[in-house]
Order: structure tokens, then C-alpha cells, then sequence
């Protein structure tokens, strides 16, 4: 008997997981990964779950997003899919959105009522995700319409005090995936002035001498301390 050669074989590996059932929900989960919103909006008139999720726990929705079709989201919201359906580590459509940089996703998933602060247990909001990414467009899109991110988002007032509780504040101006940019705004004691560290303050010591208001530095996001501060 002849067996499968190897380009079957690769191409039933990377076969979508809903691709063994051709039920309702497998094919409105492969509209949604094509991004056919056409498809999905003939779909759910015929009865299809507009919450059917894959064998991954990834909702319609979010291959929707994924799939870079704005129509897409939209047929689906239309069709009444939960715009907050999420993945077990809570990644929603709009974190992929902002991972992804897809504006007009994020729009028509704010639109149809998205929470904008939910978050997931690794990489934060919504606007986390687009601040680490550098997608400041969705960014700008999530902050204007109240975004309030994790409290270490641009604009929010941090501390790193890693010297025993002392140290000094400031305020985010700009980040990415591993790192952010303060303006600092006090120091925290450090009268005698705190010792340099190489990552937490740019080589600098803290306080007299060192490290003061209105000096900018990169840090780790490992350094901050304290987050969301007024």
C-alpha cells in the first residue's frame, strides 16, 4: 500500500484544527481565520455560533482580528459574537488587535462595546500591548477613548526604589517590549545620595550629586516598584 509522501504529510500537520469537522462552527472558524466576512455574515444567518471558539480555546473573534479583515470583526459583532471573548490567559480581540497594530480592528471592536482594560496574565491591557509593540496609533485610538492600562502605560507615574525602599519617581514617556523611558519627577530619600546601578539607574547614583528631577533615563521594566501611582 503507498504510503503519504512528505509534502501530505506537512500539509495535514499544519491543517487548521477545525478542518476535520465540516460542522457549522468549523466553518465559521475557518471564515473567520480567511477573513471572509461575506462568508461569516451567511454563516450566522444560517445559525452558526458566532462564539465558537478552535481546539486552542481561541474564540471567532479573534482569528477575525487575526486574520487582518476588518469586515470580518464586524460581521461577527454584527451576528452578536462576544467582543470580549477570550483565550484562558484572558488575550482578547483587542489585545490582539494591539498586538498586531490593526486599527480599524480595534475601532470596530471598541464600537461594539470592548472592555478597554481587561487583561492578560502575561503582557497586560490593551494598551500595554500596543505601547510594547510600538503601534501607537491603536495606542492613541484606546487611550482617547479612556484606557486606563496597567498603571506603567506612557503618561503614568512609577517608581523604582530598589535601595531599600528608597529611590526615586517618574513619569512614563515612552516604552517598549522590555524597557521604559522616564522623566523623573522626586527622589525618594537617597539623601546621602544612592549607589549607581547599572540597569536601575543608568549607571548614575541617586540624589545629591546624581540622579535628579527632570533627568530622562531608560530603564528595565524589571526596575519599577511601584505602578499606577497619581
Amino acid at each position: 500500500m503507498r504510503t503519504a509522501g512528505p509534502a501530505l504529510v506537512l500539509i495535514l500537520a499544519v491543517w487548521p484544527v477545525w478542518a476535520k469537522d465540516s460542522g457549522p462552527s468549523s466553518k465559521l472558524l475557518d471564515a473567520a481565520a480567511r477573513g471572509n466576512g461575506s462568508r461569516l455574515t451567511a454563516l450566522l444567518a444560517a445559525g452558526a455560533d458566532p462564539d465558537a471558539r478552535d481546539a486552542e480555546g481561541r474564540p471567532a473573534l479573534l482569528l477575525a482580528v487575526a486574520s487582518g479583515q476588518s469586515s470580518a470583526v464586524r460581521s461577527l459583532l454584527q451576528g452578536g459574537a462576544r467582543p470580549d471573548a477570550a483565550t484562558r490567559s484572558g488575550w482578547t480581540p483587542l489585545h490582539e488587535a494591539a498586538a498586531a497594530g490593526r486599527l480599524e480592528a480595534a475601532r470596530e471592536l471598541i464600537d461594539g462595546g470592548a472592555e478597554l482594560d481587561l487583561l492578560d496574565r502575561a503582557r497586560g491591557t490593551p494598551l500595554d500591548v500596543a505601547e510594547q509593540a510600538g503601534h501607537e496609533r491603536v495606542a492613541r485610538l484606546v487611550r482617547t477613548q479612556g484606557a486606563r492600562g496597567s498603571g506603567k502605560s506612557v503618561g503614568d507615574t512609577v517608581c523604582v526604589r530598589p535601595w531599600g525602599g528608597e529611590g526615586y519617581c517618574g513619569v512614563v514617556v515612552a516604552r517598549d517590549a522590555r524597557r521604559h523611558k522616564l522623566r523623573v519627577t522626586g527622589v525618594v530619600g537617597c539623601v546621602s545620595g544612592c549607589e549607581a546601578r547599572a540597569e536601575c539607574s543608568a549607571g548614575r547614583s541617586v540624589g545629591p550629586g546624581g540622579l535628579s528631577e527632570e533627568d530622562t533615563l531608560w530603564i528595565p521594566t524589571s526596575c519599577l516598584t511601584h505602578t499606577g501611582l497619581r
